[in-house]
């Protein structure tokens, strides 16, 4: 077999997105690669395999887990076939390859790598059947069979899960194969992770070709409108209680610390205080340098001004020595500091306390949190009450047509009581623990189930379902509660069990389901899931992505479906950050997309959700708590919020905020006095050659005006290059608006010219809008997400505080009485070489004004790098500059 059968073609007409891509095929699959990212339930995996088809070439597919393997070929053979059976030229099994072959990235690796026995890779389904051992004597014959089949087309579905492992593997099997064509799918690109790791993606997934936006969707009518909602709650009392013991007691460590006059002796007289040495100390371990100068300057000591004594200029505004600086300058004191022995006095003493107090782990100091208090959050059985709260609201809210997901890490199975009267406290956040807490507390009026790949539990009234899908299964009563039963099943039951439990839950018989985020959190497919709660520890973008995915799809006869989204936090109200747990939640929401609470405007950030910020009282939980509430019981408008913002814009933009604190000056000065001293001197000289030629008398007052006139006049002419270049920059940079364009158009000119942008400006506009408060924010109107991700990221490494840059910009003015700095990083991408940053310099000079590149990787280099680092220290706590997605 050498091509696909002719009479194979997709049942259903193609959405507009699609039909797109399709009409584009030829040109994006010029350079033999195809990068498609759009959400999850937009059709990803029809639209590859109509790729394929039109390829018509021998193809192998790898997903990330078994039930997107199977997915592919179901999809296949039910839209594209139109049959029930899967004919033999469609293989799951990588040891036994066909013209078709359909595998999972861990497949790929077993067969290429030697693994232990029943070893796992990090993104296991827990639905795994397959034995991945492959042993050594047939690994050669698997692998033979697989090239023999001359796969030309390559898809790579969520590669985003590749991990190095998997990567290089993945890339070997490539470059194994005669130039495939490769055509990338995902949902969720790894725009959150380092340079490296992105790198390797690209490399193999090739550049972004189309991107295909959650608000298109929407518009579209192929997602439907949802929102996330946080609910907040605060830690147990017995959760509590440690947690006020610690920073009860880091209190009163920091107070006594800053009495400690051993200690300020010894941080006065240390070598890193002498400013013109051990530079490259300094700027290698930096915070630990700024830390000793705040803490000098927190106990009144007057060495800590002593770096700053070569400085021309004054440093103000300084943050204040709090417990973030307290922990840079005792961990370095304590465990990497060569000039001090921490097993002398004072600092065996303070080591001591710290290890009394609990603040020691893996040689750090940790004042706001242990590791502990972080879990503590993350685990918090405060949760179980949240969820308990959230399912009454939405039982209430929606009654019969609720179909609520809860999604878990964990199962916790033990915490499953043997019998009424053993049932214990539940403590930590899992399926089971949920379920329970769940049976306990609610009425029978909901229908709860669990679906995990070792677990199910469903109400009795529901067994006969599992009977008449000819099931092989047992089901046993639990000993504590007759209204549900535990079921057990045969092997090759298990795909069958999560079809007919999702079957069940789709038609009402079960309205609450609890699972596990491996089974049900990627790839699982529920139209009817309205309600979500992520009851997940999941710190990542991608894989919060991937479980808001089973809430957004649209659901046949249900048009105006609208899904809620739960996410939840626990917070910890004695510091003013609210903790671990809240500040990864606002992580994840930086890349998270839906409409504003307030206005229909669809953006992604937390701040869209328009709640109140840390530091929380009891009173700002219940707040927050009740207007979420009272949002998510209001689903027709947040329906026709969503059909007002689709209708407003027609794509994603990236966009940066900042403040007016982080322009730089405007710098006319040296221009200005060169060009007032000229023509002072002419009209002075045109005064007295006038006052010679009559012997210091003249005819009348008009003839002095004349003389004074011509002598201005040709001031003017001789200054021109000066009060001319003064000019100019003042007319463009005379507003915020119009310093902050120019300053973009620099970095875009200069990012365009070194061939990282690729749509010239003059095809293009950067747009400068002025918020309310005086902040800026600046976007680009047309370009790629990469292109919009490369300016903004050039964009913010200028404005923000420096950091450790290759090159600087300097710009001075005034002389001896009036002098001003000022140092600017540029970009790493535009500092990667001596060319490039002299293509920004002379674009800077010619928008901006005067101003002279650093290398810092020299003796003197590095000594101005420090001076920058220092003069931006007092602006280390401005807040930086802030990116957004917006759909206009």
């Amino acid at each position: 077999m050498n091509k696909f059968p002719d009479d194979i073609n997709f049942c259903f007409p193609w959405r507009s997105y699609q039909g797109e891509v399709l009409n584009n095929l030829d040109e994006h699959l010029a350079n033999r690669h195809l990068h498609l990212v759009a959400p999850p339930g937009s059709g990803k995996t029809v639209l590859g395999l109509e790729v394929m088809r039109r390829l018509n070439k021998a193809t192998l597919i790898i997903a990330p887990t078994i039930a997107i393997r199977n997915q592919w070929a179901d999809r296949f053979t039910e839209l594209f076939l139109q049959k029930k059976e899967r004919p033999n030229w469609i293989s799951t099994d990588i040891k036994n390859p066909s013209f078709l072959t359909i595998t999972t990235y861990q497949g790929i690796f077993a067969l290429f790598h030697k693994m232990e026995h029943g070893a796992e890779e990090p993104e296991l389904d827990d639905l795994e059947e397959e034995e991945i051992y492959i042993e050594d004597q047939s690994k050669y014959e698997s692998i033979n069979r697989l090239f023999q089949q001359n796969f030309q087309t390559l898809i790579l579905d969520e590669a985003h899960h590749l991990r190095t492992s998997w990567w290089k593997t993945t890339i070997h099997l490539r470059d194994q194969l005669e130039n495939p064509a490769i055509v990338a799918l995902t949902a969720t690109p790894p725009y959150d992770v380092g340079k490296t790791e992105w790198e390797n993606y690209i490399a193999l997934c090739g550049p972004i070709d189309e991107e295909i936006e959650i608000a298109a969707l929407v518009k579209e009518g192929d997602l439907c409108p949802h929102q996330d909602y946080v609910w907040v709650s605060s830690l147990t009392k017995k959760e509590k209680e440690p947690i006020d013991t610690f920073h009860q007691q880091v209190s009163q460590f920091h107070e006594k610390l800053m009495q400690n006059q051993s200690l300020q002796a010894l941080m006065e007289h240390h070598p890193w205080m002498n400013y013109g040495e051990h530079l490259e100390e300094k700027l290698a371990n930096y915070p630990y340098f700024i830390s000793m100068i705040l803490y000098l300057r927190a106990v009144d000591s007057a060495y800590w001004e002593k770096p700053f004594l070569v400085m021309e200029e004054k440093v103000e505004k300084l943050p204040s020595f709090d417990r973030h600086w307290l922990e840079e300058l005792l961990s370095n004191l304590l465990y990497k500091d060569k000039y001090v022995n921490p097993k002398e006095e004072p600092l065996k003493s303070i080591k001591k306390q710290l290890s009394h107090i609990g603040s020691i782990e893996h040689k750090k100091i940790k004042l706001h949190a242990t590791r502990a208090m972080q879990r503590t959050l993350l685990h918090s059985a405060s949760k179980l009450d949240s969820i308990v709260e959230i399912v009454q609201l939405e039982k209430q809210s929606q009654k019969k047509n609720l179909r609520m997901v809860i999604l878990a890490d964990y199962i916790y199975q033990d915490d499953l009581p043997k019998a009424n009267e053993e049932a214990q406290p539940l403590i930590r956040l899992g399926v089971i623990p949920i379920f329970e807490k769940l049976r306990r507390q609610l009425d029978t009026s909901s229908k709860l189930g669990v679906l995990t790949g070792s677990v199910v539990i469903i109400p009795n009234e529901t067994i006969h379902l599992l009977e008449e899908a000819s099931l092989e299964f047992s089901v046993k009563q639990l000993d504590h509660d007759p209204h549900y039963a535990l079921v057990s099943w045969k092997g090759s039951s298990r795909q069958k069990m999560v079809k007919v439990m999702t079957d069940i839950f789709s038609n009402g018989d079960i309205d609450v389901l609890i699972g596990t985020t491996a089974l049900l959190g990627e790839g699982w497919d529920a139209p009817s899931v309205n309600t979500l709660i992520l009851a997940s520890y999941v710190g990542s973008f991608m894989l919060t992505n991937q479980m808001r995915g089973r809430a957004l799809r649209t659901e046949n006869g249900n048009e105006e479906k609208v899904a809620n989204i739960w996410h939840l936090v626990c917070v910890d109200r004695g510091i003013s950050d609210a903790g671990y747990d809240f500040q990864s939640l606002t992580r994840r929401f930086d890349s998270l997309t839906g409409v504003d609470a307030e206005i229909a405007v669809i953006q992604s950030g937390i701040q869209r959700l328009r709640m109140l910020a840390p530091p929380f009282r009891q009173q700002d939980i219940h707040e927050t708590n009740k207007l979420m509430k009272n949002r998510a019981t209001n689903r027709s408008r947040l329906f026709a919020k969503w059909r007002e913002a689709v209708a407003k814009g027609e794509k994603k933009r990236i966009e940066m905020g900042v403040s007016q604190k982080n322009l730089p000056p405007l710098f006319m000065f040296r221009n200005t006095l060169k060009s007032l001293i000229i023509m002072s001197v002419v009209i002075l000289a045109s005064a007295f050659v006038e006052m010679g030629e009559y012997g210091y008398y003249t005819s009348s007052l008009e003839e002095i005006i004349v003389t004074l006139c011509i002598g201005f006049l040709l001031g003017l002419l001789f200054s021109a290059p000066y009060w001319w270049k003064a000019l100019r920059i003042y007319i463009f940079n005379s507003s915020l608006e119009s310093r902050m364009k120019q300053l973009a158009e620099t970095i875009y000119l200069t990012l365009y010219d070194i061939g990282l942008l690729h749509t010239s400006l003059d095809r293009n506009k950067i747009i400068i809008n002025k918020g309310d408060d005086g902040s800026l924010s600046c976007y680009l109107e047309q370009g790629t997400t990469y292109e919009q991700k490369v300016f903004i990221d050039a964009l913010q490494e200028l404005l923000d505080p420096i950091d450790n840059p290759r090159y600087l910009l300097h710009r001075q003015s005034g002389k001896r009485l009036w002098v001003r700095h000022d140092y600017h990083a540029v970009p790493e991408e535009i500092g990667r070489k001596k060319e490039y940053v002299e293509k920004l310099l002379a674009r800077w000079n010619k928008q901006i004004g005067s101003a002279k590149m650093i290398y810092t990787r020299t003796p003197e280099g590095r000594r101005l790098l420090l001076k920058a680092r220092l003069k931006a220290m007092s602006s280390k706590f401005v807040k930086r500059s802030e990116r957004k997605s917006i759909w206009s």
